[in-house]
């Protein structure tokens, strides 16, 4: 069945012609219908017409388009930054820009579907490791290479149902003894959301100021940062690994969503590496589609990188510009993230009450700040009834019964977003330990 929605997305938001309580999606604080991104977005469209109708380096550029990169400049503190029409091809074009500079690629086993299709890109065999785990990257790191070959390392950076936050700083480490190494976090949840301005992953775990690519070290209080823990995860049968394979493993080949100890952290794992001053490089993509309140994909770059995108990776040349009353309403939203923090503080608090909440009702729940909470909970069958009964009471939590990162029996993924009132959550809570029996 095609569910239609008839409203922007929001903490309530109209479904097939009902009203519910929305507790799903990526609209995390809440700007999709926001009155000022909308009007931006008309008043843009009166004045710029739907689109350019050309690509970036014929005539295509409008002023919308330049603001929105502006705006995304601004935000991400960074020189630069290139806007495209979909947050789904920034791991590709990073892999492009960066041909030449890599000889072999390394993905999280649990990677959204865009990371592994931008890995294959490179004409190189992804090479999993485990899932948020540094020691199998080293192994993984130490089987594929050959002496003075680099690795590109690709991960999500709030990965997109199970919410976890992969270790950084640790892969760092690890990649310390490799000169050349790169990463590319697809941060496409993170962005908006995490770190003390919001910037995402590189900027909760301190590493923003390199995140356009220049080379770093970890930094010296690194063993200060409270690592969110990576959950555990029971092996069902082993990953094929062959040279030459392409495939991505088979996800399901785990029990995801299993519970480990909220207030544990990974504070000194593979500290006895040497950390050599000539670092890895990290780069990471992010989309104005979930948090950011906008639509399209955004690179926050340094010139020089800037340069290398537009001439190696096509969009700029080939791909049509975004429309414009997109990317009018993508520098509005750019904006107001930029200048109310109460946004995020407003989201940081509906994530602790959610959190507490369900712990409080038995549920196994990590303690992290991301607005991402997967609910698996016993058989497909069990969370389809507690999903039918949840909508029944006028509460949208959709069960997913397949999507990058999940198990066989899929998981009910529920979303925070920062326009929820605490009256909206306890509403939830209540209808949830119901549910729960």
């Amino acid at each position: 069945m095609c569910h239609v929605m008839q409203s922007p997305p929001g903490a309530e938001t109209v479904i097939d012609g009902r009203r519910y309580l929305y507790f799903a999606g990526t609209g995390y604080l809440g700007l999709q219908g926001d009155p000022e991104v909308l009007r931006a977005a008309c008043e843009a469209m009166g004045r710029y017409g739907l689109a350019s109708a050309t690509s970036r380096s014929g005539l295509g550029t409008t002023p919308p388009l330049l603001d929105a990169e502006a705006q995304a400049s601004a935000f991400f503190q960074t020189p630069a930054a290139f806007y495209f029409a979909s947050g789904y091809a920034g791991n590709q074009i990073l892999v492009r820009t960066l041909e030449g500079t890599f000889d072999a690629v390394f993905v999280d086993e649990l990677s959204h579907y865009s990371v592994f299709d931008a890995a294959r890109q490179s004409g190189l065999p992804p090479i999993p490791f485990h899932h948020c785990d540094p020691e199998s990257l080293a192994a993984a790191l130490h089987r594929g290479l050959r002496p003075a070959q680099r690795p590109l390392v690709m991960t999500d950076g709030v990965f997109s149902v199970l919410g976890h936050i992969p270790p950084l700083p640790d892969y760092c480490r690890v990649l310390a003894e490799y000169p050349g190494a790169a990463i590319i976090v697809d941060d496409a949840h993170g962005a908006g959301v995490l770190g003390a301005a919001g910037r995402g992953t590189l900027d909760y775990f301190g590493l923003a100021a390199a995140s356009h690519g220049e080379e770093t070290s970890v930094a010296p209080d690194l063993g200060q940062i409270a690592i969110t823990p990576a959950r555990k995860y029971v092996r069902l049968s082993s990953l094929t690994e062959q040279a030459g394979q392409a495939g991505k493993p088979d996800v399901h080949d785990y029990l995801s969503c299993r519970g480990s100890d909220p207030s544990s952290t990974r504070t000194d794992l593979l500290d006895g590496l040497a950390i050599r001053p000539a670092g890895t490089r990290l780069f990471f993509s992010a989309t104005l589609s979930k948090a950011l309140g906008g639509f399209g994909g955004i690179l926050p770059l340094d010139h020089g990188l800037l340069k290398r995108v537009r001439a190696k990776s096509h969009h700029y040349q080939g791909a049509s510009a975004p429309p414009v009353p997109v990317a009018a309403a993508s520098a509005k939203a750019l904006e107001i993230v930029r200048t109310r923090p109460e946004l995020r503080g407003k989201l940081a608090q509906n994530v602790r009450a959610v959190r507490d909440g369900l712990r409080r009702l038995g549920l196994a729940i990590d303690d992290t700040p991301v607005p991402i909470v997967p609910l698996c909970l016993g058989t497909a069958e069990n969370m389809q009834r507690i999903h039918r009964q949840l909508a029944a009471d006028g509460i949208m939590v959709p069960y997913m019964p397949a999507y990058s990162g999940l198990g066989p029996a899929g998981a009910l993924r529920l979303a925070v977003f920062a326009t929820h009132t605490p009256a909206m959550i306890a509403q939830l809570l209540d209808a949830l330990s119901r549910a729960l029996g």
